[in-house]
C-alpha cells in the first residue's frame, strides 16, 4: 500500500477529490481548508446530491476514528446526501468497515462506501494519471520500489535516503519546484542559489527522489566533483547531488586549483543531450556571487547554459502551508496548535524573518511545543534566530557536551566518528573535564537532531555534522567569544588539519568577508600557542582520508587523501604571510614535499597549485630548486592518462618556459598515447584540452581526429518527463480568508 503519511490531511482531501473525480467521471467541489460541517467533497448526479468526508488517520487508533466518525453522523443527519462516502487513509478491516457503514448506512449503499487505505491505493493504481499531479505521493511510491528493487544502491545511499524522506512529508510543492523541474529537463544540470535556510537543499532532495522514482541512480557528492567523475557509470542514469559546493561558510579556498575546470567540464559532459546524466547543486547566493567573480568558467557556463536558478522569498500562501505541513507533520501540544489556529500563525508567516530552517526548529523537539505561548515563544526566534542556539546550548548542555559541539567545528564536513572522539577526548583532558566513551556516546545522543546530525558515508564509517551551517556559526561565535576555549582547542588539537579549519573560518577580507574576525582575533593573540600547534601536528593522520582497495581482494583501507601533504604547505606558507613562522617548521614541511614527490607524485593538481605557490614565497633557491626538480621528474616519468599529459604540458610551459612544438619525440609519445584511447574507444573528460594540446603540438591529424569524437551524434534522452505535477489550484490560497480557514483545522 502507498505511504500516505507523506500528505497531510489537505493533500489527502485534495488527492480524494481528484480520484472520485475520475472515478465517477464528474467535476467534484472542494471547500475552504476550514470547518466543513460534513462536507468536505461534493458533487451532483441525476439521483442527487453526494458528499464525501476525508479523514486522514495515519497516526491515531481505529478507537479514534470510530469516535471521529459517530460525530460527523450527526452533521449528516442535517444534510441528508442522497449518497455519502467516508474515506480513510486508515487501513481497515472487514469487521472495522462494517462498523463504520453501520453508523452511515442510512445515506450508503453499502459498506463499500467506507474506503480504507487500500481502497484508495486501488483507485490510485487505476487513475494513474490522478497519482502524477500529486507529485508527493507518486515520488515517495516510486522511491520505495527503486530501493526495494536496487538494494546495493539503498545501503550505500542509506544517509541521503533518510534525509529524503524526513524532510518530504512537510515539502510544498511551490512554483520554484517547477521552475528546477524545467532547468533540469533543459540542461540536465541545476544550480540552486538563495539565502541561508530558504530550501535549496529541500527543492534539490525532492528533485533528486523524482529522478529516483525514473530509474536514476543517486550520488552524493561531498568533498570535491572528482567523486562524480569517479562514479560515472557510461550506460547507467545517474543524477549527482552536490550541496553547498562552494562551501558552508565562506567562499575560501573552496575549489582547489583546476576544480573549476572538471566543474565545468562535467557540466558541458552533461548538457549534451541523451547524457543520462543529471547534475544539481547548492550554494548560497553570497557565496556563489564572489565565485563567479573568480572563476571565470562558471560565469561563463551560466551565461550560455542559464542553469542556474535562484530562490526567492515565499509568497504568503506558500508560507502559510509550509507552516501548517510542518504543524501537521509534528508532535506539537494540542494547546499550543490552538494558539495558532486562533490567529498566532499572522504572527509567523507576516514576519520579515520567515524562513522555513526556523520553522522547522520551532517544530521540533528542541522547541518547547507544550507549554502556554506557543506563538509568542516562535516570535521571539523570528525576532531574534541567533538565540535558536543560545539557549539550548546553554540551559541544557553539559561542559563536555558543549565541548564536542564546539571540536566538531574544527573538523572537516563529516568527521569520522573515531578521530572526533579522539580529539573531543584530548579537549576535555585539557580542560580538566571528565570524559569517558560511555559519556563521549551519550553526548551524541542529546546533540543529533538538534545541533548534529549522524549517518553512515559510502564506506560505511559513522560520521558526525552540524546539523546545518548556523550551527556552525553559533560554534564558532562560541569559540571566539571565549579566549580559555580557543587556546584549549589550539593546544590540544591531535590534528593538523583542525589548526587549518579553525585558521580558514577566521579569515577575513574582502574575497573572504564573512570570516570570523573575532575568531582571528584570538588566534592572532596567540599565535605562538598556534605555531607550536602545526609543529607538534605536521606528520599527523589527515582528516581528509580515503578508502582504497588491496589490489584484487576484498580488503580495504584508509589512507590519507592524494592532497594532503600540498595543502598542509600551502597553509604554512599562509599563515607566514599572516603572522611569519618559525623557518624551520617552513623547512621541514616543504621537505617532507620534496620526498612525497620524488616516491609518489600524489594529486598533480594539489602539487602544481603548491609549486606556484612556493616561487611566489620568499623561501630559500636551493629548497626551491629542490622542489622543482622533484616535481618535475614525478611528472616526467608518470604520463599514464590525459591528467597526466594535461599537468606535466603545463609544467613544461608554465615553469619551464618550454614551447611544445619544439619537442618532436614527446609530440609523437603523446600522439601515439592519444591514438590507443581513442581506438579503445576510451574518451576522456577533457577531450577538448587534448585537442588544443594536439594543435599546440603541431599535429594536426590527432587534432581532426579528436573532433571527430567531439562531434559524435547523441542519442535523445526520453527517460525524463518533465509534466505531471500539479502546483497550485486555481483558488486564492493566498488569501486571508483561505490561510485563516486553513490554521482552523489545527483547533478542531
Amino acid at each position: 500500500m502507498r505511504d500516505f503519511s507523506v500528505l497531510s490531511d489537505v493533500e489527502f482531501e485534495e488527492l480524494v477529490g481528484d480520484l472520485l473525480g475520475a472515478e465517477h467521471n464528474t467535476l467534484v467541489e472542494r471547500f475552504a481548508a476550514g470547518a466543513d460541517g460534513g462536507i468536505d467533497l461534493r458533487w451532483t448526479t441525476p439521483e442527487g446530491q453526494h458528499i464525501a468526508q476525508c479523514k486522514h488517520y495515519h497516526r491515531s487508533s481505529f478507537a479514534q476514528l470510530l469516535t471521529s466518525a459517530k460525530k460527523e453522523a450527526q452533521k449528516v443527519q442535517k444534510l441528508k446526501p442522497v449518497r455519502y462516502f467516508f474515506i480513510t487513509t486508515f487501513d481497515l478491516s472487514v469487521s472495522q468497515k462494517d462498523r463504520l457503514h453501520e453508523i452511515f448506512k442510512s445515506w450508503m449503499k453499502a459498506p463499500g462506501d467506507v474506503l480504507g487505505g487500500r481502497d484508495i491505493d486501488a483507485l490510485i493504481t487505476k487513475h494513474a494519471d490522478v497519482e502524477h499531479r500529486h507529485a508527493k505521493l507518486w515520488i515517495t511510491t516510486g522511491m520505495q520500489l527503486f530501493w526495494a528493487t536496487h538494494a546495493d544502491i539503498a545501503h550505500r545511499s542509506e544517509a541521503l535516503r533518510q534525509r529524503i524522506e524526513k524532510s518530504m512529508p512537510r515539502y510544498v510543492v511551490s512554483p520554484g519546484y517547477q521552475s528546477a523541474r524545467d532547468v533540469l529537463a533543459t540542461h540536465n544540470v541545476c544550480l540552486i542559489s538563495g539565502p541561508p535556510g530558504i530550501g535549496k537543499t529541500a527543492l534539490a532532495q525532492m528533485l533528486l527522489a523524482e529522478h529516483i522514482t525514473l530509474g536514476y541512480e543517486p550520488i552524493e557528492v561531498s568533498a570535491d566533483i572528482n567523486e562524480a567523475w569517479t562514479s560515472l557509470r557510461r550506460d547507467t542514469p545517474q543524477i549527482f547531488f552536490y550541496d553547498d559546493f562552494l562551501g558552508e561558510i565562506t567562499f575560501a579556498e573552496r575549489l582547489p586549483k583546476n576544480e573549476d575546470r572538471r566543474l565545468s567540464d562535467i557540466i558541458e559532459k552533461f548538457s549534451a543531450p541523451g547524457s543520462g546524466k543529471k547534475l544539481i547543486l547548492t550554494t548560497r547566493e553570497y557565496i556563489l556571487r564572489d565565485a563567479k567573480l573568480n572563476y571565470e568558467r562558471l560565469s561563463n557556463l551560466d551565461s550560455r547554459y542559464h542553469f542556474v536558478l535562484e530562490l526567492k522569498a515565499y509568497n504568503k500562501a506558500d508560507k502559510a502551508q509550509i507552516l501548517y505541513n510542518h504543524l501537521w507533520h509534528s508532535d506539537v501540544g494540542r494547546e499550543c496548535l490552538r494558539e495558532i489556529a486562533r490567529g498566532g500563525y499572522k504572527h509567523i508567516i507576516n514576519h520579515r524573518s520567515y524562513n522555513p530552517r526556523l520553522i522547522e526548529y520551532c517544530t521540533g523537539k528542541a522547541f518547547d511545543t507544550e507549554s502556554p505561548g506557543y506563538p509568542k515563544r516562535f516570535k521571539e526566534i523570528l525576532d531574534h534566530p541567533e538565540t535558536i542556539w543560545k539557549v539550548a546550548f546553554e540551559k541544557h548542555l553539559t561542559l563536555e557536551q558543549q565541548l564536542l559541539l564546539n571540536i566538531l567545528c574544527t573538523f572537516p564536513r563529516d568527521a569520522h566518528i573515531e578521530r572526533l572522539q579522539e580529539a573531543h577526548a584530548a579537549l576535555c583532558d585539557d580542560l580538566s573535564v571528565v570524559s569517558t566513551e560511555s559519556s563521549f556516546r551519550e553526548a551524541l545522543d542529546v546533540l543529533e537532531g538538534t545541533f548534529i546530525s549522524i549517518h553512515k558515508d559510502a564506506e560505511r564509517n559513522t560520521v558526525i555534522r552540524h546539523l546545518n551551517p548556523s550551527v556552525t556559526e553559533f560554534s564558532l561565535t562560541r569559540i571566539a567569544a571565549d579566549r580559555r576555549i580557543t587556546d584549549a582547542v589550539v593546544r590540544s588539537a591531535p590534528f593538523f588539519d583542525q589548526l587549518s579549519e579553525l585558521f580558514s573560518y577566521g579569515r577575513g577580507g574582502s574575497l573572504f568577508r564573512r570570516g570570523n574576525t573575532s575568531l582571528m582575533a584570538t588566534l592572532t593573540r596567540n599565535k605562538d600557542n598556534f605555531q607550536q600547534a602545526m609543529t607538534r601536528t605536521l606528520d599527523s593522520r589527515s582528516l581528509n582520508q580515503i578508502e582504497v582497495q588491496l589490489g584484487d581482494t576484498s580488503t580495504t583501507f584508509m589512507i590519507d587523501s592524494p592532497d594532503s601533504l600540498e595543502r598542509r604547505v600551502r597553509f604554512c606558507l599562509e599563515v607566514d604571510l599572516k603572522w611569519g613562522i618559525d623557518s624551520a617548521l617552513l623547512q621541514e614541511a616543504v621537505n617532507f614535499l620534496i620526498m612525497r614527490w620524488r616516491t609518489d607524485v600524489g594529486d598533480k593538481a594539489a602539487a602544481e597549485q603548491t609549486l606556484q605557490a612556493l616561487t611566489q614565497h620568499p623561501i630559500e633557491e636551493a629548497l626551491l630548486n629542490a622542489a622543482h626538480d622533484a616535481l618535475h621528474a614525478a611528472l616526467e616519468s608518470n604520463l599514464k592518462d590525459t591528467d597526466d599529459w594535461y599537468y606535466y604540458t603545463a609544467h613544461l610551459s608554465e615553469y619551464d618556459g618550454i614551447q611544445l612544438d619544439s619537442l618532436p619525440d614527446l609530440a609523437s609519445q603523446f600522439e601515439d598515447f592519444m591514438d590507443r584511447h581513442l581506438l579503445e574507444g576510451d574518451t576522456p573528460y577533457n577531450l577538448d584540452e587534448m585537442k588544443s594540446l594536439a594543435d599546440t603540438f603541431g599535429l594536426d591529424g590527432l587534432s581532426e581526429r579528436i573532433e571527430e569524437v567531439l562531434h559524435e551524434n547523441y542519442e535523445p534522452d526520453d527517460e525524463y518527463e518533465p509534466n505531471g505535477s500539479r502546483l497550485h489550484e486555481d483558488e486564492d490560497r493566498g488569501s486571508d480568508e483561505y490561510i485563516a480557514d486553513l490554521f482552523d483545522r489545527l483547533g478542531e
